[in-house]
């Protein structure tokens, strides 16, 4: 029976002359791909394909197959702003590939879903927000169930990498956030989106805790160290 799918873009991949393998985190079906037929040919078609759209799609969906078929793929709902601002864009562009590489279940979430569209919806109407890729990976630990254990002492407490807690360490080595760092990532999850701005952290702190947050995402849920490249791009265009 066919149904109207909604999801939100993470890849995709040529097939043949005009088609491409489409995958999707999508509200009904968790994470699943598709292979969208022509879609190279049609006007526009591959500029649907871009990061943090989310698209609709119909489809005789089988849930025991791997790989649907999918036609008629269209915006589920505009972008306001992510295409035309490249700060934005290259952001959107790092923070997909975050969640293409950690959003595996096939199950669906509806929770998951919920705050992962509505943190994007928020920054596409938003004005720029500086660590918002940073506030944004925070989230998605929280939303993976890795979120790391709080420490005793707020103050000098260090994030550990590979035990996801803080802890008092006065020799840390690279397994360890620094302590400013540290105190950063407490700082921006205890805050609400709307007071991001609010927030001062220093460049050079800014910088090693999104180094730290995609080390820390890596270790936790056994992806590949350094298969996270996109966060390079956002130091080039923001430096």
């Amino acid at each position: 029976m066919q149904q109207t799918i909604t999801g939100l873009y993470l890849n995709h991949i040529n097939y043949g002359d005009s088609s491409v393998i489409l995958k999707l985190y999508t509200l009904q079906h968790g994470t699943t791909s598709f292979i969208v037929k022509g879609i190279k040919r049609k006007k526009g078609g591959l500029a649907l394909l871009q990061p943090f759209h989310f698209l609709e799609l119909i489809s005789n969906f089988k849930p025991e197959k791997d790989l649907n078929f999918g036609n008629q793929v269209k915006l589920s709902q505009p972008s306001y702003s992510l295409t035309s601002d490249i700060r934005k864009g290259t952001v959107a562009l790092f923070l997909t590939e975050v969640l293409n590489k950690t959003l595996k279940e096939t199950a669906p979430s509806e929770e998951k879903y919920e705050v992962i569209s509505s943190l994007i919806d928020y920054y596409d109407h938003a004005d720029f927000i500086p660590i918002f890729h940073h506030y944004f990976i925070i989230q998605l630990i929280n939303l993976l169930g890795i979120f790391p254990n709080y420490g005793y002492n707020k103050s000098i407490d260090l994030l550990n990498i590979n035990k996801g807690l803080f802890e008092y360490n006065n020799q840390p080595d690279n397994s360890y956030f620094s302590l400013a760092t540290s105190r950063a990532f407490k700082q921006i999850s205890g805050t609400k989106f709307d007071e991001l701005n609010n927030i001062h952290i220093d460049k050079k702190t800014k910088k090693q805790l999104l180094s730290d947050l995609v080390n820390y995402i890596e270790t936790q849920t056994e992806i590949k160290k350094g298969s996270i490249q996109s966060f390079k791009i956002l130091e080039t265009v923001f430096n």
